[in-house]
This record gives C-alpha cells, sequence and structure tokens, in this order.
C-alpha cells in the first residue's frame, strides 16, 4: 500500500510539473503581458542611462497592447513606473544583454531550478529529506506556483534564497546563510520581517555573522545603486506614497481585502497586526528552532504586507516545510488544505468577490496562524526562571 501511494505521489509530481512547463511556455510566448519584461525593461533601461522611476520614460518604454497567453489582447502588466528598488534592476542588467526572444524563456528554466533548490533546501533544513518529493508535490499544485509561472515572477528565486539561509544557517554557515537570505531585497516588501528579524535572533545569541554579512551585502547594493542614480530613493518613496491607494486596493492582502469591504486600510492594518501579535504571543516562550523562527518570519511577512500577489504566497512554502516534520499522515493533510485545497478554493472566487484575486490574501494569515498553533502543541515551553528566585532576606 505504501509503494502505491508513493508510486501515485511520484506521478502526480511529474504531471503537475509538465503541465506548469506547458503554462510557462505560455506565458514565455506571451513575454510583454509578464512581470519579468518589466524587471528586464528596467535594467535595460538603467544600462542605458535612464531613469525607471520617470512616469514618461517608463510609459513609453513600457506602452502598447500585447496578446497574452489565452491569445487576449492586453496592455503589459507593469504600473506606470518601477515598483522595486534601484538595485533590483541593476541586479537584473546581465538578463539585458540576452536576446528579448530568449529572456522569458531563460527566467522560467531560472525559476523552475530555484524553486527546486528551495524546496530541496527547506527538507534538509526541517530535517526531513525523505519528504523532499512531497513538499516539491505541494508546491507543484499549489495555486501560488502556478501564478508565480503565469506571471513569471521572483517566488522561485526567492524561495531558494529562504531556503538556503534556513538550510545553512541549520548548519551553522551564518555568513553564507545571510548572503542568502540578503535575495530577499531583489522584492524586499515580502520578506521584510524575517530580512529583519533573523539576523537579530543571531545577535541574540551572540553569533554576529549573518547580521555582518546582510549588512555588507545590503551596503554594497545601497553604494552601487547610489553611485548609479543618486536620487534614486527619494524617486522611489515618492511614488510609494503617491500610489498607496492603488496599490493595496487590488492588493491580495488583509488590507487589500479591507480596502475593497470598507475602503479603508485600517481595518486590515489592525487585523495583520493582530494575526502577527496573536503568533508571537501563542509562542511566547516556547522553544522554535531557527528553520521554523526564518518560517515564521516570512509568513509575519506577508501577513503584515499592504501589497501583495497570491503569487508572493509561494513563500508560505517555508512553513508547509515545518508542518511536514512530524511522523504520520497528519502534516501531509495540513500541507494539502493550506497549499493546495484552501488557496484554489478561495482563488475561485475571484473578480467576483473582493477584487481580482477573491480572498486569497488570507491565506498568510490562515498559514501563520496554524503554523503557530501546531508548533505550541509540540514544542516545550522554556521554563519562567524568575519563579524560582528567592525573594531578597529569604532563605
Amino acid at each position: 500500500m505504501a509503494a502505491l501511494i508513493l508510486a501515485g505521489r511520484n506521478i502526480a509530481l511529474i504531471v503537475a510539473l509538465v503541465l506548469t512547463a506547458i503554462l510557462g511556455t505560455a506565458a514565455a510566448r506571451a513575454y510583454p503581458t509578464t512581470d519579468v519584461f518589466c524587471f528586464v525593461t528596467a535594467a535595460r533601461l538603467v544600462a542605458e542611462g535612464k531613469d525607471p522611476y520617470e512616469t514618461m520614460v517608463w510609459t513609453a518604454a513600457t506602452a502598447g497592447e500585447f496578446a497574452d497567453y489565452r491569445g487576449s489582447l492586453r496592455p503589459s502588466s507593469c504600473l506606470d513606473h518601477f515598483a522595486y528598488p534601484l538595485s533590483t534592476a541593476i541586479a537584473l542588467i546581465p538578463l539585458s544583454w540576452i536576446d528579448p526572444g530568449w529572456v522569458p524563456f531563460v527566467w522560467q528554466i531560472v525559476l523552475f531550478a530555484a524553486s527546486a533548490v528551495g524546496v530541496t533546501a527547506l527538507a534538509g533544513a526541517v530535517g526531513r529529506r525523505d519528504r523532499t518529493l512531497t513538499l516539491a508535490l505541494a508546491v507543484a499544485l499549489s495555486q501560488p506556483f502556478w501564478l508565480t509561472v503565469l506571471n513569471a515572477q521572483f517566488g522561485g528565486i526567492l524561495l531558494a534564497a529562504v531556503g538556503a539561509c534556513m538550510a545553512l544557517a541549520a548548519r551553522h554557515k551564518d555568513s553564507f546563510a545571510g548572503v542568502a537570505l540578503s535575495l530577499g531585497w531583489l522584492k524586499p516588501h515580502v520578506v521584510a520581517v524575517a530580512l529583519v528579524a533573523a539576523p537579530i535572533r543571531r545577535l541574540r545569541s551572540r553569533q554576529p555573522a549573518m547580521a555582518l554579512a546582510m549588512l555588507v551585502a545590503l551596503g554594497l547594493a545601497t553604494a552601487v545603486s547610489f553611485a548609479v542614480r543618486p536620487g534614486w530613493a527619494v524617486e522611489y518613496a515618492t511614488l510609494l506614497v503617491e500610489d498607496r491607494e492603488a496599490q493595496t486596493a487590488g492588493s491580495t492582502s488583509l488590507v487589500g481585502i479591507s480596502s475593497a469591504l470598507t475602503s479603508s486600510a485600517i481595518p486590515g492594518i489592525l487585523t495583520a497586526i493582530a494575526v502577527v501579535g496573536l503568533a508571537v504571543l501563542l509562542l511566547w516562550r516556547h522553544q522554535v528552532s531557527d528553520a521554523e523562527f526564518v518560517s515564521l518570519a516570512v509568513a509575519s511577512s506577508l501577513v503584515l504586507s499592504p501589497h501583495l500577489g497570491s503569487h508572493d504566497q509561494l513563500l508560505l512554502a517555508p512553513s508547509w516545510a515545518v508542518l511536514l516534520q512530524p511522523q504520520g499522515s497528519g502534516g501531509g493533510i495540513t500541507v494539502a488544505l493550506l497549499a493546495v485545497v484552501l488557496p484554489w478554493a478561495l482563488y475561485s472566487l475571484r473578480d467576483s468577490v473582493v477584487g481580482p484575486e477573491g480572498l486569497s490574501g488570507l491565506m498568510p494569515a490562515i498559514t501563520l496562524l496554524t503554523v503557530a498553533f501546531i508548533l505550541r502543541a509540540r514544542s516545550p515551553a522554556r521554563p519562567n526562571l524568575n519563579r524560582y528566585k528567592t525573594a531578597p532576606g529569604r532563605p
């Protein structure tokens, strides 16, 4: 029976990979309607000495109608300006050297390969290499992965970065772990909590290597960015503030859901803070491993971020890996619900409830609280040593 289950899993994984590869090919052929078109356009503009934050320059470079993967004509997915730090565009300049016809296919290959690296690293980081293919199946069937492939987004690369960080930290290679996590600066708002919390946790243990590596990486990226365009930070911050309402209105986040339902972001902001606060309270004084901590930090980033797409939820895969740690089928069932069943069910409500991706914005909060409850149940609480201190003057 066990052999049949494993064979079924492997066949399902192969089918899922074939189907997503076909989807990736279709997306690559519709290159101007994918997000990587925006990334490479920004890289090309920077290489040419132009300003990707200048609306007229950006619009001229991205304007037009193009056939999407279904053959329907629509504009590019780019906003009125480049929506990422300048260092992201600089890091992707090598892609601008490749023939435009090959760029989307190269990107899809990198996306799939990086996802495989991320899954393998995550399984190793939680000590369950035997469940690598099970985690791979959850990722390959997940709605976030399909949307990552379709949109040609950063998900696979960021998954590899977080997975490598967790695996390297587990082997006490903190400098390399810091370098890996620093790739999160390509899209910082989806891993913001992890970028801050992971090195601080190490510093509290008097292990500064991760923090130093991340500071060096950030310093180099910042220095190069200001050398290339000294005023980029002011431009970027100004555009973020000016576009915050438009970006959050259709965002797949608690803030986006709140904006759609109440015309105000405030309930969503308060809910996100409450969710993360509850997760912290649940695990207060409970022991969590470094891998579990990073998974919680990444999930918290997704809960708190006001601007997300459902494809960004691929970064919930570290949480799925943590849930697969225990022996037995319970973890697999939970992961199937959180990675496949619920995301597809909520996504099916798109355009009819709360915006273009339905109630998908609930998934980070649901996942974070599920992981927190489960870790609380299986992690021992640290003793409160203050309870055993003798009061002054007493024997």
